[in-house]
């Protein structure tokens, strides 16, 4: 699987495009930086090519520029996210995408997704993973195939995982969730920010997992 990482800047996810059979761009950060986000997939893929965009959670730094993303592919992709954080994404709500000068997008979500889905990405089969945690519509992306797992804001490299003290967030639910995560066979980390991982990704799970098993909050 070909996974192209377009990082994120200021308050944006990182953005991925992953080429083959099934074009798809992953996450869609706030639309704040669209032109230079629109150029970056561009040089990576016909934007027409385009089949499906996913988002792996509901915050406004990840789908807040899912319009334009939309309207780049003539309005041809596919709007996929996780059942739980469909309707938020429909409503066009974040006090976040208020806060930043920005707004949020309501948009159709074609297929709303649940835990244990297969889809396919690129030219791979990828099961759905509901995550909950960082928010109740988290989800990852894992494809066996590759050891490749799409972490969205549930864990980082180097041991981080998303907060959980925005609205829906719950301590308890990620931990679970990175305990899930742990037990996957994974070699590539593609995280929802920060750096991307490639040949160790699963020494970051565990990582993640020891440093939230003994945060004190």
């Amino acid at each position: 699987m070909k996974i192209h990482c377009i990082y994120g800047r200021n308050f944006d996810s990182n953005i991925y495009v992953i080429t083959g059979k099934k074009p798809t761009v992953i996450d869609c950060g706030t639309g704040l930086n669209n032109t230079r986000v629109v150029g970056e997939i561009k040089k990576l893929v016909n934007p027409i090519s385009v089949s499906q965009i996913i988002i792996t959670h509901e915050h406004f730094d990840h789908c807040g520029g899912v319009r334009k993303l939309f309207e780049m592919t003539e309005n041809n992709a596919e709007i996929m996210a996780y059942k739980d954080a469909s309707q938020k994404i429909e409503r066009g709500e974040s006090d976040f995408a208020k806060m930043l000068g920005g707004v949020m997008p309501k948009i159709h979500v074609d297929v709303k997704l649940n835990d244990k889905d297969v889809i396919v990405v690129g030219d791979e089969k990828i099961e759905v993973l509901h995550t909950p945690g960082h928010s109740p519509g988290s989800m990852c992306l894992y494809s066996k195939a590759s050891k490749t797992l799409i972490s969205g804001d549930t864990v980082f490299s180097g041991g981080g995982f998303g907060r959980y003290d925005f609205p829906g967030g719950n301590k308890s639910l990620l931990k679970q969730s990175i305990e899930h995560l742990a037990k996957l066979d994974v070699d590539n980390l593609y995280p929802g920010h920060d750096s991307i991982v490639e040949g160790d990704g699963r020494k970051h799970i565990m990582m993640a997992l020891e440093n939230i098993r003994s945060d004190l909050l």
